[in-house]
């Protein structure tokens, strides 16, 4: 017999699900990172000042993330539209737009609060809203 120890749990005072999109952005952005990596040294040496793909990708991934933060924002919905239709990045941010869905929809079905119920069904309905968007463009 073997003796094994559970590994206690980490808290970082987060829901899960905020821990689990924290990971997932972490590791869209390293595998974006990694892919442009061959190529950050040649931009970083030829043009220090100009904006290289790495950075525009980071703008990208940062917008998108506090559009989705903020759903009742008017101009939330253009932004995802806006990054969600370039051809370069719509698998990605299609993929992102429906694991936060997936998330989300899981919360509002939990939830017994009324209040937190109502914020859920608002985030779902407008990450709907932005799946429909960008899928029709």
């Amino acid at each position: 017999m073997s003796s094994r120890q559970a590994i206690p749990a980490v808290s970082s005072g987060k829901s899960p699900t905020e821990n689990a999109m924290t990971y997932y952005i972490l590791i869209l952005f390293a595998v974006v990172t990694c892919q442009a990596t061959p190529y950050a040294f040649a931009a970083t040496e030829a043009a220090p000042h100009s904006q290289s793909e790495e950075y525009r990708i980071g703008v990208m991934v940062i917008a998108v993330a506090a559009a989705i933060k903020a759903p009742e924002k008017a101009e939330s919905l253009e932004t995802i539209a806006r990054y969600g239709t370039l051809t370069a990045h719509y698998v990605m941010i299609r993929g992102w737009l429906a694991e936060e869905l997936r998330g989300v929809e899981s919360q509002w079905q939990a939830t017994r609060e009324t209040e937190l119920k109502a914020q859920h069904e608002l985030k779902v309905l407008f990450l709907r809203r932005a799946i429909r968007r960008i899928d029709l463009e």
